[in-house]
């Protein structure tokens, strides 16, 4: 079902499809907190897999205006603009924007934010890499 719906949205993930969908099956139905780090089609994808999830996402919105992602104006879908490298600004979203959540999930694909990062997880951090998707906890 994961890679159905990766396919249908266009996800930059598909080549990790396998995995998540073992990873989050259990949780399909649990009402979870997901911080995507950078937007992307898969903000979809995690919105209709986790249909009782809250799904974050962050993100310097360099290429295109939230505007342009309609998919952004889901219930359940909350996104804030910052410097995705920079701590300070991470952490003023967290703090000021969103009240300092909790994430159950983080789904990143680079491994320097996991410092800045990880005081907001509960649960996994997913780092995506070339070889497959590194766990930590």
């Amino acid at each position: 079902m994961l890679s159905t719906l990766m396919q249908r949205y266009k996800s930059n993930r598909q080549k990790h499809a396998l995995f998540y969908e073992k990873e989050l099956f259990e949780h399909r139905n649990k009402p979870l907190n997901i911080l995507q780090i950078g937007i992307g089609t898969s903000i979809s994808v995690w919105h209709k897999y986790l249909s009782y999830s809250n799904i974050y996402c962050i993100d310097e919105f360099n290429n295109l205006q939230p505007n342009k992602y309609k998919y952004l104006e889901e219930k359940r879908i909350f996104w804030s603009r910052c410097d995705i490298n920079d701590q300070k600004s991470i952490n003023d979203v967290m703090i000021n924007t969103w009240n300092k959540p909790r994430f159950n999930f983080i789904i990143d694909n680079e491994t320097s934010r996991y410092q800045y990062l990880r005081r907001y997880c509960i649960g996994k951090y997913y780092i995506e890499t070339s070889d497959g998707v590194e766990v930590k906890k």
